[in-house]
């Protein structure tokens, strides 16, 4: 008789998005947005269901509930410009 054991680990980061892909990532807000101007950043690293993305960028006023310890879902476009970002196109936080 023989055994045969995998070790899966408990926990792996996700792969990076696909270039021009639209997809919906969600992840809980540690941090306040980086707000330049007319737009804000996040670390990609506070979304990564169902991928990866190294910056989240968007335009325009963010929801009053988009606050540290809110979770957020956010959909937007890919883009690699040597930086994978989701271009977010909407947010909502809860």
């Amino acid at each position: 008789m023989f055994a045969i054991f995998l070790f899966v680990p408990a926990r792996a980061d996700a792969a990076f998005c696909k270039t021009g892909e639209t997809v919906t990532l969600e992840g809980e807000i540690i941090i306040p947005p980086v707000i330049d101007g007319g737009e804000w950043f996040w670390p990609g690293k506070f979304a990564k269901r169902p991928c990866q993305v190294t910056t989240l960028r968007g335009k325009g006023t963010l929801p009053k509930e988009c606050a540290v310890g809110k979770r957020m879902s956010l959909t937007g476009r890919v883009l690699d410009a040597g930086i994978v970002t989701l271009e977010v196109a909407s947010i909502r936080c809860y």
